[in-house]
């Protein structure tokens, strides 16, 4: 694991770049409504080498009469990048929480090749083995390629309480990179029968969001609950017939303009007969996050270190500011607990929990909307080191 931190510190370092400071020219004249980010994009990790790509958003920001939590009216983003290992990335996302009263829109639409993606098996008790996964071994990847288009629309119903309606359209394809390898392995053992055969995943959502954070890029005060229920079903449209039930509350609290706390619990459960590639995703009102493991999700983990069917997840995070205003600067120390279980055993429980803790620093900029942070965590195998583009929470 101490391999897998460096390669991830690695990653920081090449995302310590400020994008403002790598900032292209403008295209819209002064006095413009209208705002643009342009910035290039270069990093290398162990596991994927040098990679590179760019960065560009146009966006509508919110007037301050308004006084909405969302930063922009409307925002539109295409962000690619390709690696020496082959890992390429393609995303368009058009994002629209307060151009009309009383709605929102937002569609995604991706398309993702990656050639050394984790995979550790299924389960709650799978192990990370070192003898395995050290050197150039690539026992503990696969092969993961996933194109989908994604979208939904908001109605607020009363006050905070908003209606959602969603859909999720995905064709994956997941496969080894070697024969001596845990996904070959669970290949063999036909653990999942859609290991190396093309998958559509097609998915309808509906849910009920309650939201009073006080901004959304960077909350500060507020909370966010959500509930939010998926049904695939292979007779309409797609190859997997399953329900996907999520629901999740996360809290913030400020106190004296420096010091604050924030928390997450977050409990997702599916019926039916999901399939491997359906695993990894953990659904949220505004974009999904990885299952279990990850930067967005238990920090003291590595990427996607446990995938099954039904997921709880909590985090608790202490925050000071050590610059409130302005380049809003933030020092954070986290605990992070979460577990996975089989299709339908999820439950409220303390047993095989996986626990660890660490801390970090986040800097906040352009009116709060753009933010770089890096964490540090000692986990159940090991230290851990994540960069960050937003907020985990």
């Amino acid at each position: 694991m101490i391999r897998r931190a460096s390669a991830l510190a690695a990653l920081c370092l090449g995302a310590a770049v400020s994008p403002a400071a790598a900032q292209l020219p403008n295209i819209f004249p002064p006095g413009s409504d209208w705002r643009d980010l342009v910035y290039p994009k270069i990093f290398w990790t162990a596991r994927e080498g040098v990679t590179a790509g760019a960065y560009f958003a146009v966006s509508l920001p919110t007037r301050y009469a308004d006084r909405t939590a969302a930063p922009h009216r409307l925002i539109a983003s295409l962000d690619g990048q390709i690696a020496a290992s082959g890992t390429r990335h393609l995303k368009l996302d058009a994002w629209a929480p307060a151009l009309a009263p009383g709605w929102r829109f937002r569609l995604t639409l991706a398309a993702t090749h990656r050639n050394r993606q984790p995979y550790f098996g299924i389960g709650n008790t799978t192990t990370d083995d070192q003898d395995e996964a050290t050197g150039e071994d690539l026992f503990y990847h696969m092969v993961h390629v996933r194109n989908y288009v994604r979208g939904d629309v908001q109605r607020t119903i009363v006050g905070p309480l908003r209606a959602l309606v969603g859909w999720h359209a995905e064709h994956w394809y997941l496969d080894t990179l070697r024969a001596t390898s845990q996904l070959a392995t669970d290949l063999a053992t036909a653990a999942d029968p859609r290991i190396a055969v093309g998958t559509a995943d097609v998915s309808l959502r509906v849910g009920l969001v309650v939201d009073t954070r006080d901004r959304e890029a960077a909350p500060q005060n507020g909370v966010l609950l959500e509930a939010l229920h998926a049904v695939a079903d292979e007779d309409v449209a797609g190859d997997l017939t399953y329900t996907r039930t999520t629901l999740s509350l996360r809290g913030y609290r400020t106190f004296a303009d420096r010091w604050g706390v924030a928390a997450r619990i977050a409990g997702e459960s599916m019926g039916g007969t999901p399939r491997l590639g359906s695993l990894f995703r953990f659904e949220a009102s505004d974009a999904p996050f990885t299952g279990l493991g990850g930067a967005d999700s238990h920090r003291a983990l590595y990427w996607n270190r446990f995938a099954d069917a039904d997921k709880l997840l909590g985090n608790l995070e202490v925050r000071y500011a050590l610059i409130p205003y302005g380049l809003r600067t933030v020092l954070v120390a986290f605990l992070d607990v979460g577990r996975v279980f089989p299709a339908g055993d999820f439950r409220l429980t303390t047993d095989d929990l996986k626990v660890g803790g660490g801390g970090g620093l986040f800097v906040t900029f352009l009116s709060e909307t753009a933010i770089l942070g890096l964490t540090a965590a000692a986990g159940p195998e090991g230290p851990v080191i994540f960069a960050h583009w937003k907020w985990p929470f």
